[in-house]
């Protein structure tokens, strides 16, 4: 897809989310595309700048411009960032509110021949066809906020016959296929949190895992583990929805959250799971927490802050190491596994 077309309908899906129409159509992809863009933006100084004019002001046609000006050149700059970009915003269910039909329409260029109907609308195939049904997208998901469209039509777009299906309480797996079924009691939760036998030699777990069910998740864990020169303080939120998880998935609250400062640099780090992003602060003396890393699998979303270190970024590797564990025990759990992974550093 040409940068100038991505970038118009990023900055469609990103107007969604800002504006009222946000609430009603609450979709997963323009989620997903919302935090690719604010965690690639937020890496320079420009993109932080525009980022907090359009939160100030959303709906402001002068905060998108700036926002536009800046995603274009970041997506002409960075390929991989683009198709990440063109993936999430291409392959992703649009879904609106609760009381709601959807509907799947598979395109492949191997099945779709004549038109494609889409309630009062038809689109004939031709070369931008595959361009006009992501603007259908948006188009239905508007129609429906304004109450002038009962349905929304979820589309799928790939090159290839097979897709993937999701309910309100599964999510497939991208690695392999399997469904990951929410986790829904505290013994399971527990036993997804690690135990000393998946820590590395020198470190501790401090007690037992605590599990509630009266934070913002239905269920929520946290423990404390100690390292011979620093701490890392865990929380894992379990909830109903893929959806929801994904939420919790950005940069403002994941900063807030661990009361690190908003202007703290992004952290590149691997991609873990269905999505990860790191943050760190190189002059933590004011904060219990100096980097956060955080991942989410399925319905299960796991925090790591580094504590009690002035040098966060000398342990950036290890703390990824432990974010994979975290996330590793929370696929198995939710395919019904006994949770035994374990850090692997080195």
């Amino acid at each position: 897809m040409e940068t100038p077309d991505l970038a118009s309908i990023v900055m469609q899906m990103i107007r969604g989310l800002a504006t009222s129409a946000g609430t009603s159509v609450g979709t997963a992809a323009g989620e997903e595309v919302s935090r690719l863009v604010r965690d690639r933006l937020g890496r320079s100084q420009e993109g932080r700048a525009a980022l907090t004019q359009l939160d100030q002001e959303p709906g402001s046609s002068e905060a998108e411009s700036q926002v536009r000006t800046v995603l274009t050149r970041a997506l002409a700059d960075d390929p991989d960032f683009a198709t990440r970009l063109e993936t999430a915003a291409t392959q992703n269910t649009l879904h609106a509110g609760r009381d709601m039909t959807v509907q799947t329409v598979s395109v492949s260029s191997s099945t779709v021949k004549g038109t494609i109907n889409i309630g009062p609308l038809t689109i004939t195939k031709s070369r931008g066809a595959y361009l006009a049904l992501i603007a259908a997208v948006i188009v239905l998901a508007l129609l429906l906020v304004l109450g002038t469209y009962g349905t929304v039509q979820a589309i799928f777009i790939n090159d290839s016959p097979a897709t993937r299906s999701t309910d309100s309480t599964t999510a497939p797996h991208a690695g392999n296929g399997l469904k990951l079924k929410p986790i829904t009691t505290k013994n399971a939760a527990k036993a997804i949190m690690p135990d000393q036998s998946a820590l590395p030699v020198g470190w501790s777990a401090a007690g037992e895992p605590d599990v509630t069910d009266e934070g913002a998740a239905p269920l929520e864990g946290g423990i404390e583990l100690t390292g011979p020169d620093y701490g890392i303080t865990l929380e894992v939120g379990f909830f109903e929805t893929a959806a929801s998880a994904s939420k919790t998935l950005n940069r403002s609250d994941i900063l807030a959250g661990w009361e690190i400062d908003q202007h703290s640099e992004s952290l590149a780090m691997p991609k873990i799971g269905d999505g990860s992003m790191a943050f760190i602060d190189y002059t933590p003396s004011d904060h219990v927490a100096g980097m956060v890393a955080a991942a989410r699998i399925g319905t299960i979303m796991c925090q790591l802050a580094a504590t009690d270190t002035v040098d966060p970024a000398d342990y950036a590797d290890e703390v990824f190491a432990f974010t994979r564990m975290c996330i590793q025990r929370a696929e198995q759990g939710q395919q019904g596994k006994t949770p035994d992974a374990v850090v692997e550093t080195g």
